[in-house]
């Protein structure tokens, strides 16, 4: 199954703004977590540092067997929005 999940935290919570921020980031983002996890992260896009002053937003593609497994993934991280999604193609011949 295929899912967008969005993060989002304000710009002055940013975990980058510490070393053991980035550390969190580094270990939950590294190859062996993730195959640990179960999961596949097809892409992850970042607001962040662009906006400097607003919300950070963070967008990850991700091939899972469920919502569960994602939620469970990104522990420490608050997950506001998990939608599970179609590639257009897909959709389209239904059409």
């Amino acid at each position: 199954m295929l899912f967008v999940a969005e993060h989002t935290h304000p710009a002055s919570e940013c975990p980058m703004l510490s070393d053991a921020g980035k550390d969190m980031i580094k270990e939950l983002f590294s190859e062996e977590n993730i195959n640990k996890a179960g999961i596949e992260l097809v892409g992850a896009y970042m607001s962040c540092p662009v906006d400097e002053s607003s919300d950070h937003k963070g967008y990850f593609i991700i091939e899972a067997p469920d919502k569960e497994t994602i939620v469970k993934f990104f522990g420490p991280m608050k997950l506001l929005e998990l939608r599970e999604v179609k590639p257009f193609s897909e959709i389209a011949k239904t059409l």
